[in-house]
């Protein structure tokens, strides 16, 4: 099997030591440690799990690093970042076979759903008393778009003020 990620619908972020990916058709983000952002980049088609577990750990033993990519096709596959199916084993046998010596390797995919334009926008106040700070705010009722955040001495707010930081 060689294994290819999706690539359209998504928007991708280097990140230091991970990969973050938003899914613009699922709205969800994914953040990507090490061994599974390796794996995501070089999943293109060309690549058998076995190339991948060389690229991935060379110096690994060769089980421990196809266990750990089976390992990262499934979440991968999980989060609906692969094309087709990976048929991956389970984390629990990916933790067996990878094993103690090589548990750096252990892939991992934490995921989100992200809110909508529209859900985002929902959630704009005009008074933020009882908010926390940072809330999405806007000054002006009935604008449609929040203009700033609540900003204010305390958390939560015991104010009503809606602040840009002295424009609002």
């Amino acid at each position: 099997m060689r294994p290819v990620a999706r690539r359209s619908g998504l928007l991708i972020r280097e990140l230091p030591d991970e990969l973050l990916v938003y899914d613009r058709e699922q709205h969800r983000a994914h953040c990507l440690n090490r061994t599974a952002a390796q794996v995501f980049r070089h999943a293109d088609g060309t690549r058998t799990r076995t190339d991948l577990a060389l690229l991935l750990a060379p110096s690994a033993e060769p089980a421990a690093g196809r266990a750990a990519v089976d390992g990262a096709l499934a979440r991968l596959g999980e989060a609906g970042l692969l094309e087709g199916d990976p048929g991956a084993l389970s984390r629990r046998e990916v933790v067996r076979r990878v094993a103690v010596g090589a548990a750096i390797l252990l892939p991992a995919v934490a995921s989100i759903v992200a809110p909508t334009p529209a859900e985002a926008a929902a959630s704009c106040v005009t008074n933020c008393q009882g908010k926390s700070q940072g809330t999405p705010c806007t000054s002006f009722p009935g604008a449609g778009q929040c203009t700033a955040s609540c900003a204010c001495a305390v958390s939560p707010c015991s104010m009503g003020d809606c602040s840009d930081g002295g424009g609002a």
